[in-house]
C-alpha cells in the first residue's frame, strides 16, 4: 500500500515536471526572435557609373551596386561622371556627385555622422528631431550639424574653399578650429582654408541651381511619385517598402495578413524566379554573409518578414510568427545547408512564416517525428504546425551555387531540379558553421571551403586629409562640445529667462550678454565711518550711482529714499570761520557737496549768522542784482595783522550787521531796482 502512493507521488512529480517543461518551451517558441547583432544599416538606392566600396579595416575595393547594405565604417568613392544616393531611411537620404569620397563615421539609432573627403554631397532630412538623434557632416577644418529639416550641400574642392549651403528651411550650426554660428536657410558660408587668412568665414547667399542641384530635384520629384500612397502594411522600422506598389500588389489573406505579390510582368525578365535567387552574397561586418538582391526592390522582401508559397506564386509577408513590437533588419532570412551527400554545392531556401530564424537566440532545431508528415523543414517544423505548413515549402524554393562560386558577384544561383535533393535540403537542419568566409577559411575542419579573396579594385587617388572641426569619437556627437568650445569658450551659456513685468521692469534689469558676465565688487564700505540717523539705525553709506543700481539688483533691494547718513556739527568752536558766499549766488546742488562731511543747512527760523571777522583779501565788487540786506560785509577795511580779534570773544548774535559802523571809501552806490 505505501509502495503503490509512493508510486503515484513519484508519478504526478514527474508528470509536473515534464508539463512545466512543456509549458516553459511553448512559451519560448512563442517568444519574438532576438538578436545579438543589431547594427544599424543604409541602402545604396541608386548608383550610377563606377562606384567603389571599401569595407572596414579592408584595403581592397569592391564594386557597388544597387541595394547594397553600408555599414558603420564604410567608405564610398564615385569615380568621373558617377553618382551615388544612400538612403538612410524612409524619408533622408545622402547623394554624392562624381569625384566624392564619404565615410561613414557614426551610424547609429542615436544618430548619423558623415566624412567628407573630398567632392560634393547632399542630405535632404525630411523627417529628422534634433531631440532625439543627431545628423553631422565632417569637411575639412569644419564640422556641420543639423538643427532641423531641410537640404544641405558641402561642396569640398581639393583646392579651394569649403562651401556649405542651406536651404527648404533648413538650420545648421557651422563650426571650425576657431568659431562657430548658426547658417539659415538660403545662405552660404565659404572656410578659408589655406593662407593668412585661414580659418575666416565667408557669407554670401545660396547660389543660383546649378546640375547637381537639377539632378537632386529630378530624384526627390520621383520618389515622391513613388511614395505617394499612404497605405501602411508594415510598421515604421520596415524601410525601403515604399515603393513595392510599383512592382506588386498588396492582398489581405487570412492565414498570413497582408502580403505582397510581385507583377508577373516584373518576372517575366528572370527565368524560374524565387526569393534569393537573383543576386549574390557578399562579406558584410558585423552581420557576415549578406544578400545582394538584383531586383529593383529587392531590400525590404530580402531583409524583413519571410517569403511564403501561397496559391501557387510566391508572396511575402512583412510579418512572421514571431514578429514582436519591431523589426529588424537582418543580412538574410534563409536556412544554408552544406551536405556532401548532394554534391560540392551550398543550398539555401527561404525561411517560412513559422520558421525561426537560425541566427536568433531563441533558435532550437526541433528534428521531424516518424510519421509526422512535417519532415522539419529547415528547423521549425512541430507536430502541432497546421498542415499547410508543409505546402509552403516546395523544391521551387531550394537555391544552388558551386562552392568555388560562393560570394561572387557574378556567381549565379540555380535552382534545384532533382526532387530527391530538395527535399533532403528541407528537411536537414540549417548549418551556418561550415561557410566560407573571406579570409578563406570555414569554421570547422571537416571539408573545409576556400573562397577566393575579394576582386582588387583600383585604389582610388584619395587625398590624406582630416576633417572635422575636432577630433571625433565613434558613436558621439560633436555639436555641444563644439558649442561649449568654439562659441561660448567653455563657458556655460546664459539660461533664457522670462520678461519682466510689473513695476520692477526696467531697462537696467534685462541680461545681456552670451554668457553670464561675472559681477564686480562692491567697494568696501567697512573703512567708512559708522552713521546711524536720529532713531539710532545704522545708515549705509552710499555707493557710486551706476554700483548702487547693480547691487540692488543683484540683491533684491527696494528700490525708494535712501536714508542720508546725518553728521553732526563739531563743537569746538571755530576762531576764523570762512566767509559766507553772497545769499544772491545760485547755490550749489546738495548732489555736488562733499559727502564725507556734509555741511548743516540752517532753518527758516533762525537768525543770521554772525559776521566773521574781516579779513584783508581785496575787496570785491558790488554787485547791480544784490539788494541792501544781502550786502556782505566792506572787505577794503581789515584789522591790522598784528592786532587779532580774541579767539574766544566772537561776536555776539544779535548784533547789527557790521556793514552800518563800517567806513567806506567810497560814496556806495544805490541799488538798482531789482524787478528792472
Amino acid at each position: 500500500m505505501r509502495v503503490s502512493r509512493l508510486n503515484i507521488t513519484l508519478l504526478i512529480s514527474l508528470l509536473l515536471i515534464l508539463f512545466s517543461i512543456t509549458t516553459a518551451r511553448a512559451q519560448d517558441d512563442d517568444e519574438p526572435d532576438e538578436y545579438d547583432v543589431k547594427a544599424r544599416v543604409v541602402r545604396v538606392s541608386l548608383a550610377e557609373g563606377e562606384v567603389n566600396l571599401k569595407r572596414h579595416g579592408n584595403q581592397d575595393w569592391e564594386s557597388l551596386r544597387l541595394n547594397y547594405p553600408l555599414v558603420e565604417g564604410d567608405t564610398v568613392a564615385t569615380a568621373r561622371d558617377s553618382r551615388l544616393e544612400v538612403q538612410i531611411d524612409s524619408r533622408n537620404f545622402v547623394r554624392l556627385a562624381s569625384s566624392s569620397v564619404l565615410r561613414i563615421v557614426t551610424l547609429r539609432d542615436e544618430g548619423i555622422a558623415l566624412s567628407l573627403v573630398e567632392g560634393t554631397a547632399t542630405v535632404r532630412l525630411a523627417k529628422f528631431d534634433r531631440d532625439r538623434e543627431f545628423f553631422e557632416i565632417d569637411a575639412p577644418k569644419s564640422t556641420l550639424a543639423a538643427e532641423t529639416k531641410g537640404f544641405f550641400r558641402i561642396d569640398v574642392p581639393r583646392e579651394g574653399r569649403v562651401r556649405m549651403t542651406v536651404r527648404d528651411g533648413g538650420i545648421a550650426r557651422i563650426y571650425s578650429d576657431t568659431s562657430g554660428f548658426t547658417l539659415r536657410d538660403g545662405r552660404s558660408a565659404e572656410l578659408v582654408v589655406t593662407g593668412e587668412n585661414a580659418g575666416d568665414w565667408e557669407f554670401l547667399a545660396a547660389a543660383p541651381l546649378d546640375a547637381i542641384d537639377n539632378w537632386v530635384n529630378d530624384r526627390e520629384r520621383y520618389l515622391a511619385q513613388r511614395l505617394r500612397h499612404d497605405v501602411k502594411y508594415f510598421d515604421e522600422h520596415v524601410w525601403g517598402a515604399e515603393d513595392l506598389d510599383a512592382y506588386g500588389d498588396w492582398l489581405y489573406t487570412n492565414d498570413f495578413g497582408w502580403i505582397w505579390r510581385p507583377r508577373g510582368t516584373v518576372l517575366a525578365s528572370y527565368s524560374d524566379w524565387a526569393p534569393y535567387r537573383y543576386g549574390h552574397w557578399t562579406w558584410c561586418p558585423p552581420y557576415g554573409w549578406t544578400w545582394v538582391g538584383y531586383e529593383p526592390w529587392g531590400w525590404a522582401p530580402y531583409h524583413y518578414g519571410r517569403w511564403v508559397f501561397h496559391n501557387n506564386y510566391w508572396a511575402w509577408v512583412p510579418r512572421s510568427k514571431f514578429h514582436r513590437n519591431r523589426s529588424w533588419w537582418r543580412p538574410a532570412l534563409v536556412a544554408f545547408v552544406f551536405n556532401t551527400s548532394f554534391g560540392t554545392d551550398i543550398c539555401w531556401y527561404p525561411l517560412d512564416y513559422y520558421q525561426r530564424d537560425p541566427y536568433s537566440t531563441r533558435y532550437r532545431h526541433y528534428y521531424p517525428r516518424p510519421g509526422s508528415g512535417h519532415g522539419g523543414y529547415g528547423g521549425g517544423g512541430r507536430p502541432n504546425e497546421p498542415r499547410h505548413y508543409n505546402r509552403d515549402k516546395t523544391w521551387r524554393g531550394v537555391t544552388r551555387v558551386p562552392r568555388h562560386d560562393f560570394g561572387r558577384p557574378d556567381g549565379r544561383g540555380r535552382p534545384v531540379d532533382d526532387e530527391r535533393i530538395t527535399r533532403t535540403v528541407v528537411e536537414s537542419a540549417p548549418d551556418n558553421a561550415y561557410l566560407p568566409r573571406v579570409d578563406g577559411r570555414t569554421g570547422g575542419d571537416n571539408n573545409p571551403v576556400v573562397n577566393r579573396p575579394a576582386v582588387r579594385r583600383p585604389i582610388l587617388d584619395i587625398p590624406d586629409r582630416q576633417t572635422g572641426a575636432s577630433e571625433r569619437t565613434p558613436g558621439e556627437s560633436l555639436d555641444g562640445d563644439l558649442r561649449r568650445s568654439r562659441v561660448f569658450r567653455g563657458r556655460e551659456p546664459r539660461p533664457v529667462q522670462p520678461a519682466e513685468t510689473g513695476t520692477n521692469a526696467t531697462p537696467e534689469s534685462r541680461p545681456t550678454g552670451a554668457v553670464a558676465r561675472p559681477a564686480p565688487a562692491p567697494p568696501d564700505a567697512s573703512d567708512s565711518p559708522r552713521t546711524e540717523d536720529p532713531r539710532g539705525r545704522v545708515v549705509r553709506p552710499r555707493l557710486p550711482e551706476g554700483v548702487e543700481k547693480r547691487e540692488r539688483n543683484r540683491v533684491g533691494i527696494e528700490t525708494g529714499p535712501r536714508i542720508e547718513p546725518r553728521i553732526e556739527p563739531r563743537t569746538e568752536p571755530r576762531t576764523q570761520p570762512k566767509a559766507e558766499a553772497p545769499t544772491s549766488a545760485p547755490r550749489e546742488s546738495p548732489k555736488m557737496e562733499p559727502r564725507v562731511e556734509p555741511r548743516p543747512q540752517p532753518t527758516r527760523s533762525e537768525s543770521p549768522r554772525p559776521q566773521p571777522p574781516p579779513r584783508n583779501d581785496p575787496p570785491p565788487q558790488p554787485s547791480r542784482s544784490e539788494s541792501p540786506r544781502s550786502q556782505p560785509p566792506p572787505r577794503n577795511d581789515p584789522p591790522p595783522r598784528n592786532d587779532p580779534p580774541p579767539r574766544s570773544d566772537p561776536p555776539p548774535r544779535n548784533d547789527p550787521p557790521p556793514r552800518v559802523e563800517a567806513p567806506r571809501v567810497e560814496t556806495p552806490k544805490k541799488p538798482d531796482n531789482p524787478l528792472l
